[in-house]
């Protein structure tokens, strides 16, 4: 279970920087498992997600807002989702 995942912008930034987006992930890391949350897996749960995974995540939480993901069942009969970010635009 992801906790944290970043976007669009860090994938990018990760090409540029990967030293410094290593850290930055691991300082958020540190930061979180210093709150005494349950890190099983830390490097899983805090993270720099897919642009699949980044749609999909919007796609699941549109659906359960609007009540319709448990509803009915159908996903050809939920909302669409149209997300235009700074760096990538997802549909």
């Amino acid at each position: 279970m992801d906790i944290i995942g970043g976007t669009a912008g860090l994938r990018l930034f990760e090409m540029q920087n990967s030293s410094y987006t290593n850290d930055l992930l691991n300082g958020t890391r540190a930061y979180f498992s210093s709150l005494g949350l349950l890190f099983k897996s830390p490097e899983n749960q805090v993270r720099i997600i897919s642009g699949s995974e980044e749609g999909l995540s919007g796609w699941i939480s549109t659906n359960i807002l609007m009540g319709e993901l448990f509803k009915n069942n159908k996903p050809s009969e939920t909302y669409a989702v149209s997300d235009m970010g700074g760096m990538v635009t997802i549909i």
